[in-house]
């Protein structure tokens, strides 16, 4: 055995507007771990442990493989966390995974010399054996170093058999710092695999086109275990969770039969909405879902095309039609600033995020991941205004700070196209939380705009201290109208 004892670390991700980086991908690798009965321990960073709060972990727990989760955004701190770990505990071997690495690959060790291994796509099956006695050479979708270069195996199959991984049960893991049970949702993830060609999108070079789905028993099973531990609220975290409807219609019909009451189900990361219809929309309405997303991206058939999105509009507005007819709280997500849209075709959009009672538009900053074909368009016509290695590091999606620019839409038109999106964001949010709120009178209607204003979002919430604080109110709120 290579590895006997293994630490896990999610960094601190300290310019996060969220409470905690919650990494179901590090759960996936923890379960792996326990059931091939390697000793493992946790330690999230991004709950507010200090670089000294994880030292004296290593020193107590011992472990011979530092396990990092990592993602592009703060990858610069990621990168300085590593070789400040590498520096002060030479003999720790350091392996890192997640979207970041997948997306760079072998520019990740090049550019972290701390690092002594990297794990491509899916991790389970490549991290166990990299603790294990396999030969490093011969160990798919593992990156390591050799005489002063570093190599890559070739990518691992993946894996079809969903049903065979263990979900994750958390159990190093400090889930009540993360979730609320009475308020906050437990993350599911039920599919693998996205087999559309989205220009802008890096799934498949981070997990792969090809789909693979978890059973509907095997689903349940996940709720009924979370269940019996007092959760009610669960998010498919899934890139396609309705892709294949029969799968869906399955397990919705699967709750109805058991004895779970009481579910509150989303689907938050999106979904197709030319892969939900009416009937389907009613029928996971009665197994206890009451919020999701809709990525529609775009306000017209013509940047739809060029997006290579195969959805029109008339869909796309059917499916919000149906969800909000259906009483489903609804987000929708936006893009600004796709190659070929025009102020006009933005107003179209504009014209889709006000036209329904939704919750929120989120209208999102376009950012061109490495490998993507809308990167590879952008560097062909010479459209960059920034270098990737900085904003994949400073990720701003709800920054005004465009990264590229179109003929059709150039620096200061997208500056001011970002600037009124953000604006409607902030409307459609506020108009919802208003509604959530509409029992406290004004008192409602003052937070509802407090938690949606310019200072909540863009400073409040990007404080350490303040963020802490924050959430703490809210959830207090939340209880009280539960």
């Amino acid at each position: 055995m290579r590895y006997k004892r293994v630490l896990l670390a999610n960094p601190a991700y300290t310019r996060s507007r969220v409470r905690g980086v919650f990494s179901a991908g590090l759960g996936y690798i923890a379960q792996a771990l326990s059931e091939k009965g390697l000793e493992y321990d946790v330690l999230d960073m991004s709950l507010g442990y200090s670089y000294g709060a994880l030292k004296r972990k290593i020193k107590v727990f011992a472990p011979g493989l530092l396990g990092i989760s990592m993602m592009s955004y703060g990858y610069k701190e990621t990168y300085g966390l590593i070789d400040r770990i590498k520096e002060d505990f030479p003999g720790l071997a350091i392996v890192a995974g997640g979207p970041h690495v997948s997306l760079l690959r072998e520019k990740v060790l090049k550019d972290c010399p701390g690092l002594d291994y990297g794990i491509v796509m899916e991790g389970e099956e490549t991290f166990t054996r990299l603790c294990g006695e396999d030969e490093v050479g011969n160990i798919k979708g593992l990156l390591y170093r050799r005489s002063g270069e570093v190599v890559y195996n070739g990518d691992r199959e993946f894996l079809k058999d969903l049903d065979s991984i263990a979900f994750p049960r958390y159990e190093k893991f400090e889930l009540e710092r993360y979730f609320n049970k009475q308020i906050n949702a437990l993350p599911v993830i039920s599919s693998r695999g996205c087999p559309f060609e989205c220009v802008y999108c890096p799934v498949s070079c981070s997990i792969g086109r090809v789909f693979r789905a978890r059973s509907a028993e095997n689903i349940l099973d996940e709720l009924k275990y979370w269940y019996g531990k007092g959760y009610r609220y669960f998010s498919f975290g899934d890139d396609n969770f309705t892709l294949v409807k029969e799968r869906v219609r399955e397990l919705c019909e699967l709750i109805k039969e058991s004895s779970l009451r009481g579910l509150m189900l989303s689907c938050d990361n999106g979904i197709r909405a030319d892969k939900v219809d009416r009937e389907l929309l009613t029928l996971m309405k009665e197994a206890g879902f009451y919020r999701l997303a809709i990525g529609v991206e775009a306000g017209n058939d013509r940047i739809l095309k060029n997006l290579k999105k195969q959805e029109t509009v008339a869909r796309i507005e059917e499916a919000i039609k149906n969800a909000c007819e259906l009483c489903y709280e609804v987000d929708l997500f936006f893009l600004v600033g796709s190659p070929g849209e025009t102020r006009e075709d933005l107003e179209d959009s504009f014209r889709i995020a006000s036209r329904y009672p939704i919750g929120a538009a989120y209208f999102y900053n376009i950012i061109p991941f490495p490998n993507t074909e809308l990167f590879r368009w952008i560097e062909e016509n010479g459209r960059f205004l920034a270098q990737p290695e900085d904003y994949l590091d400073r990720y701003p999606i709800f920054d005004n700070e465009p990264v590229f620019e179109t003929a059709e839409m150039p620096l200061e038109a997208r500056k001011k196209a970002l600037k009124d999106a953000f604006a409607i964001t902030r409307k459609t949010a506020r108009r919802s939380w208003s509604r959530r709120m509409s029992g406290m009178g004004l008192l409602g209607r003052f937070l509802a705009f407090l938690y949606t204003s310019r200072l909540m979002q863009d400073v409040v919430l990007r404080n350490r201290s303040c963020k802490a604080l924050a959430y703490r109110v809210s959830d207090a709120i939340i209880r009280k109208r539960r």
